[in-house]
């Protein structure tokens, strides 16, 4: 069986961010979700704290993002089981 995670494109979010010289805390506000969140999504996925994107998260990133696409934000990790 093949199991899909979608992932975070953390370099090309942090990028975003960077340009608009959002905070983590104004990026969260944007994104309708916490800052705590937030990190945890940054987050190395080996991380204890980490929390793979959920809905919330991806609705909230094409919302702060509306110029961007899915694929721009977030990608497919194939994983066999």
């Amino acid at each position: 069986m093949i199991k899909v995670k979608i992932k975070l494109r953390v370099d090309v979010l942090e990028k975003l961010q960077r340009e608009k010289q959002w905070t983590d805390t104004e990026l969260a506000k944007r994104m309708g979700i916490s800052r705590s969140r937030l990190w945890r999504a940054k987050l190395p996925e080996d991380h204890t704290e980490y929390c793979s994107p959920g809905e919330s998260l991806i609705t909230g990133a094409l919302l702060a993002f509306p110029e961007k696409s899915f694929d721009d934000l977030f990608f497919l990790d194939r994983m066999c089981s």
